[in-house]
């Protein structure tokens, strides 16, 4: 089990903190060979010396993923480097809270770019050095938000939304390459934040497992989506959330 993912090179985009983070470090604890991208450079440096203290193989790039030109610069070097890309994780993305009624136009776009447009735009720069492979897993991160109402994000939850048709449509284009794409949409998430803002006392009475997630509840989903182990799995977004949308 240690060894699933040996000698894979991944991508994993937001990836300095939470669950990106967790993400990293189970896919190179795995011995797959980790590029982590993320706009937060000075969190990004001090994760990637973290994770090589340990031995794992990491690598980083500090840019914003809406950013075409730079994703081109990452794809060169995956080319350059190892000539493939075996997985690509695409969980960057935000929030700014507010209701129809509150928020700017340019809350709405900055959402928008920020969790649709990077997911499109990573996937499509990259997906040729899976394409030219046959072989290829892509796993975007959405949201349970996508599925309910949500007065006060409703520009988030319409991107989330977003994000799990565009999964659908990627995933026909993809597949018959052998590049499965899905998406994960967690529920909460046991993060410094979430617990900082006193967020999960106030949800947990609807979570049926009594519980948020930690990281690496929702990391590991993420994973088996992205090994070989998954083979029949395809334009799905997994619903990891304790049950929150049956209560």
């Amino acid at each position: 089990m240690q060894a699933e993912f040996l000698d894979q090179v991944a991508v994993v985009t937001g990836a300095a903190r939470g669950l990106g983070k967790s993400i990293t470090t189970l896919l190179a604890e795995r011995g797959a060979i980790v590029y982590m991208v993320d706009l937060d450079a000075t969190q990004l440096a001090i994760t990637e010396a973290e994770l090589k203290a340990k031995g794992l193989r990491i690598e980083s790039a500090a840019f914003d993923v809406a950013n075409e030109d730079e994703l081109l610069k990452l794809r060169q070097r995956l080319e350059k480097d190892h000539g493939r890309l075996d997985i690509l994780i695409n969980n960057a993305g935000g929030w700014r809270y507010g209701s129809a009624s509150e928020i700017a136009i340019s809350d709405w776009d900055w959402t928008f770019r920020t969790n649709v447009t990077s997911t499109f735009l990573a996937t499509r720069t990259l997906m040729g050095l899976m394409t030219a492979r046959n072989y290829g897993r892509v796993v975007n991160i959405a949201s349970t938000d996508a599925y309910r109402p949500k007065p006060t994000l409703p520009h988030y939850a319409a991107a989330k939304a977003a994000i799990v048709s565009l999964t659908r449509t990627l995933a026909v284009e993809l597949a018959p390459f052998n590049v499965l794409v899905n998406a994960v949409s967690p529920g909460m998430i046991e993060t410094d934040t979430a617990k900082n803002k006193g967020w999960i006392e106030d949800r947990i009475k609807a979570i049926p497992v009594n519980r948020a997630a930690k990281p690496e509840d929702i990391a590991e989903v993420v994973l088996f989506l992205a090994s070989a182990r998954n083979r029949y799995v395809v334009g799905e977004s997994i619903l990891a959330n304790g049950g929150a949308l049956m209560a």
